[in-house]
C-alpha cells in the first residue's frame, strides 16, 4: 500500500530552524486523503525574516505575527504524521528544520522515518536540474505555486506516485529499495539520513599536523574524533582543519582521544539515559575512568579552529547540508 505523509517547510531566514510555514499531505493507497497547512511564528531565538527568504516564499513577519510558535505547532505536525514514513524533496533540509528548530527551543527530537525524493530522483532520472519543478515534470506533473508549502508537499506526492508507477513499487520502502536508497530515521539523540544504500565509501585521509600551527591553539597536539553528520563542512574538510590546527584526527574514540566533536547534536538530549552514538558512549566510559576528553558541539568546533573564535551570536549560524549545486532555498 502506498501510504505516507509528504511534508514541506519554508523558513524565515538562513538559520534552518526558523520555520514559518509547513504543508502536510497524507496519502493512503496512493490517494490524497487529508492535508494541512500552518503558518508558524519561528522560535524566539530565530524570529527574524531575511529579505531573500521573503522574496522566495512571500511570507512576511506581519503574516505570522499571530501564528503559533514552533513548540505549539510541532505536536500537531506529529499527530498528523502518526506512524507514516515522511517524504520530502531534499529531506536533509526539511528534516533539518525539525532538528534545528527543536534544538534552538531545547526540545527533544521527535521519532520519525523519512525518505528523500531528491535522492531518489538522482538515482532514477538524468535531468538538467533536480529541483522539485524538474522532478515533478519528469513524473508527468506540473508544479504551480512553487515555494508554497502545501503546493510543494502535493508535488512531492505527485513525484512519489509517478516514481512508484515507473518502478512498479507497491509501497515507499519498496520504492526506496528499488533505487538502493535507505529510509532515514530521526529519533531522540540520533539521526540517520536518507541516502544511497549502495556499498562503498570514500576513505578519509589524515594529513600530518601542520608545522606552522599555533602551539597555543585549542586543538594543537590533541587527538580529535568526530561522531554524527557535520552540517557546515564535509568530514574530510574537518579532518584537514584539525591537522592545519596542529591536531590529529582519528576515526574512533580511544584512550588517545582528547576531543570528541558531536555532529547533529541536540543539546536537549544531554541527559541521563539518553541515546548516544557508540563513539559518544565510549567517550563517557573513558571520562568515568578518569580520561580527560572534551565534548564539543559543531559550533564549538568552529569557534576553536586554530584559536579563531568566530562571532556566532545566539543560534544565527548557517548550518547547511548542500546536496545540489543550487542553494538549498531554491530546491
Amino acid at each position: 500500500m502506498l501510504n505516507f505523509t509528504a511534508i514541506d517547510f519554508e523558513t524565515a531566514n538562513s538559520y534552518r530552524g526558523s520555520p514559518c510555514s509547513v504543508g502536510l499531505v497524507k496519502v493512503r493507497n496512493g490517494e490524497i486523503v487529508d492535508q494541512r497547512h500552518w503558518l508558524i511564528r519561528p522560535p524566539e531565538n530565530a524570529d527574524w525574516f531575511d529579505p531573500f527568504n521573503v522574496s522566495i516564499h512571500g511570507i512576511t513577519p506581519n503574516m505570522v505575527a499571530e501564528a503559533p510558535r514552533w513548540r505549539a505547532v510541532l505536536p500537531h505536525i506529529m499527530d498528523f504524521i502518526g506512524d507514516d514514513v515522511v517524504i520530502a524533496h531534499n529531506a536533509s533540509f526539511d528534516i533539518g528544520v525539525i532538528r534545528y528548530a527543536c534544538a534552538i527551543d531545547n526540545i527533544e527530537w521527535p521519532n520519525l522515518d523519512f525518505l528523500c525524493t531528491l535522492v531518489l530522483a538522482r538515482r532514477a532520472f538524468s535531468l538538467p536540474s533536480y529541483r522539485l519543478p524538474f522532478v515533478t515534470e519528469a513524473c508527468g506533473f506540473i508544479l504551480e505555486q512553487h515555494h508554497d508549502a502545501l503546493a510543494d508537499a502535493r508535488a512531492v506526492v505527485d513525484v512519489v506516485r509517478g516514481m512508484a508507477i515507473l518502478g512498479s513499487a507497491p509501497d515507499v520502502r519498496a520504492l526506496a529499495a528499488h533505487h538502493f536508497v535507505r529510509v532515514g530515521r530521526l529519533e531522540s539523540g540520533a539521526y540517520s539520513s536518507s541516502v544511497s544504500n549502495m556499498s562503498g565509501s570514500v576513505s578519509l585521509v589524515a594529513a600530518d599536523a601542520s608545522a606552522d600551527a599555533d602551539p597555543d591553539g585549542h586543538l594543537y597536539g590533541r587527538v580529535v574524533v568526530f561522531t554524527g553528520a557535520l552540517t557546515s563542512m564535509t568530514r574530510q574538510l574537518a579532518w584537514d582543519e584539525v591537522a592545519r590546527s596542529g591536531g590529529t584526527p582519528e576515526l574512533n574514540t580511544t584512550k588517545r582521544t582528547n576531543v570528541l566533536v558531536l555532529g547533529d547534536f541536540n543539546p536537549a538530549n544531554l541527559r541521563p539515559g539518553a541515546t548516544y552514538s557508540g563513539k559518544a558512549r565510549k567517550a563517557f566510559d573513558l571520562q568515568d575512568k578518569g580520561q580527560d576528553i572534551e565534548l564539543m558541539t559543531e559550533a564549538d568546533f568552529l569557534r576553536v579552529l586554530d584559536g579563531r573564535y568566530l562571532e556566532i551570536p545566539d543560534m544565527k549560524l548557517l548550518l547547511d547540508e548542500p546536496t545540489d549545486d543550487q542553494p538549498l532555498d531554491m530546491i
